[in-house]
């Protein structure tokens, strides 16, 4: 019994002990968003509107057009975060349901603490933060939602799913090609109890109205208007650090160099924003099959490490979650052709393969959540390795390099 107790409270201690450093090294992260990493870049995303007629990503643009022109970079300042919080709150509703309301357990509270330094995670959140967080926050809370309803209210479920999905298409127009595999495996893996006929039926309503949106995107947005779009953008000074050309211990030390925000937009961003579907799959091919294949390895092996993370943690083999996905051949193909495009015409093709691995692993982490092992305590093995492998992830954030050979924007 006392052994019992000093066990107890030595566990007790290591959770403690650890979520202080994942605080503190998720305020370090913060400050070097806010101090270091300069925020020209995500607030592209939102200098386009609908000014110029039908256009993708108009809608942002919209929201920055609530903030008057006088507010203009105050209120690109205020849009940039709303990706990473929308994400971060979606990491926050499958942790809360794995780990307090499907029941409590020292494994569902590793799981939880795991999600943040998983490659997809907290770091992803920060330094990736691109308007298609917010699909990925939607298909987070969808999955967990998914978790509590029965069979029609799943088919609801997924229809107001899909409408919100349409929505967040008019700001990232890639957003259900790059969560579709995420909605099938959620439907495949947490609503078994569909039959097929609503199993279709909830695909159709979760991912019909966001591409028939994307589709008119393409057939009807208009093309090739970069220099009125560039009239809409302010002139303003923004950091740009590599604009600068500063050494390496220049850029730790928090080197600033400003550039005019109006001629980097029109300069470095317009070219990209304006290409044509073809343009964009020859843009990919310049970057060469080296480039190309070592990102491949790379997002594969990000892949992999995320879902053997939440395995080990979790104590649930990943051989019986992927099972269930082979039980639905057809809409996994579904899910793998649906991103193909993604890949075709975005050069961030490690990115890309970060998204798959939340796709999956969140699904994975609520199917975690029924299964007898998550409630098995932990072994000091378990401990050992999580401790160590959450910290190698937290010092080497791996989700957060897009790819390999882009070009930067400058």
């Amino acid at each position: 019994m006392p052994s019992a107790a000093v066990d107890t409270g030595s566990r007790r201690g290591f959770f403690i002990t650890f979520t202080a450093l994942l605080l503190f090294w998720a305020a370090v992260l913060v400050t070097l968003a806010i101090t270091v990493v300069p925020d020209g870049y995500w607030y592209s995303y939102f200098a386009i509107d609908y000014s110029v007629g039908f256009i993708r990503r108009g809608l942002a643009g919209e929201m920055l057009d609530l903030f008057g022109a006088a507010h203009y970079f105050g209120g690109l300042a205020v849009l940039r975060w709303i990706p990473t919080v929308a994400f971060v709150l979606g990491l926050a509703g499958v942790a809360w349901s794995v780990a307090v309301r499907s029941g409590r357990s020292q494994r569902r509270r590793l799981t939880a603490l795991l999600i943040p330094v998983l490659p997809f995670g907290f770091a992803f959140a920060l330094f990736s933060a691109r308007t298609d967080l917010l699909g990925g926050a939607a298909l987070a809370l969808f999955a967990v939602l998914l978790t509590r309803v029965a069979t029609r209210a799943t088919v609801m479920a997924s229809a107001v799913f899909g409408l919100t999905l349409a929505v967040l298409t008019l700001i990232h127009e890639a957003t259900p090609f790059l969560f579709g595999l995420g909605v099938l495996s959620a439907l495949t893996v947490l609503a078994r109890h569909l039959d097929a006929k609503a199993f279709w039926t909830s695909v159709v309503a979760a991912l019909g109205p966001p591409v028939l949106v994307a589709l008119a995107l393409a057939a009807f947005g208009r093309q090739k208007v970069s220099p009125q779009l560039c009239q809409l953008v302010q002139h303003g000074p923004m950091n740009h650090p590599l604009a600068g050309k500063p050494t390496i211990g220049q850029l730790l030390s928090g080197f600033h160099y400003y550039v005019d925000y109006h001629d980097w937009f029109c300069r470095a961003f317009l070219p990209l924003f304006d290409m044509t579907f073809g343009e964009g799959v020859r843009f990919v091919g310049s970057i060469g099959v080296v480039a190309l294949a070592g990102s491949t390895v790379y997002g594969l092996a990000t892949l992999l490490i995320g879902m053997l993370a939440i395995s080990h943690v979790a104590g649930v083999p990943v051989r019986r979650f992927t099972a269930i996905l082979r039980g639905r051949p057809l809409a996994m193909l579904v899910g793998i052709v649906m991103i193909l495009p993604v890949f075709a015409t975005g050069v961030d093709w490690v990115r890309w393969w970060v998204i798959i691995a939340f796709d999956l692993g969140v699904v994975f982490l609520l199917y975690t959540r029924n299964q007898p092992e998550i409630d098995e305590p932990p072994t000091r093995r378990t401990l050992i390795v999580f401790a160590v492998g959450a910290i190698l992830l937290a010092v080497i954030p791996i989700g957060i390099i897009p790819g390999f050979g882009a070009p930067v924007p400058m």
